[in-house]
């Protein structure tokens, strides 16, 4: 958690620096995950009682849910059609096999048309109830299209790298402020 915190703490202090071309934004949706449950739930021993079974008799222990997010943004001006967006989410997937994860993105946009945009990069993704193996590295890919001067929907894949976290399709809306 300290990690995290740390990870803000320097996301924030950059948006301060440039604040004149920075602005913050706030954003929510919806997203289908795919984790492995088996990993992300053990016990002091490795074991869980929830996926057990399968994972002794061969099954693999991926799991997958509808869960949904909100958070916060900062975007940043660079140079022409280019825009840094680092974003700070709290997701949730419900369930007994479910969690709750903390999610810092690190996006490069860049603008193809006017109000469209593509966006990629890095993710750390720490999940705050998971027994072991709680950070996952991503990385997210997608698109966003402003609707309005201040107000945007985003479509993004989370392709996990390692950790518990497989993959993530988000589609959600946003509000800059």
């Amino acid at each position: 958690m300290k990690k995290i915190l740390l990870i803000m703490a320097v996301l924030w202090a950059c948006g301060a620096m440039q604040a004149q071309d920075m602005r913050f934004g706030v954003k929510a949706g919806f997203f289908a995950s795919s984790y492995d449950g088996h990993r992300l739930h053990r016990d002091d021993r490795g074991r869980n009682d929830l996926y057990d079974d399968y994972y002794y008799l061969g099954y693999d222990s991926n799991a997958s849910n509808i869960g949904f997010y909100a958070g916060g943004l900062l975007e940043f001006d660079l140079v022409d059609d280019f825009k840094l967006q680092p974003e700070l989410t709290f997701s949730v997937v419900p369930g007994d096999d479910g969690y709750l994860a903390v999610n810092v993105p690190v996006l490069v946009k860049y603008s193809f048309f006017k109000n469209f945009y593509a966006q990629a990069g890095p993710a750390l993704n720490y999940a705050l109830d998971g027994d072991d193996d709680q950070f996952s590295p991503s990385f997210d890919f997608g698109a966003s299209y402003d609707l309005f001067e201040n107000f945007y929907t985003e479509l993004r894949v989370d392709v996990g790298l390692g950790g518990y976290l497989g993959s993530n399709v988000n589609a959600g809306v946003g509000y800059r402020f």
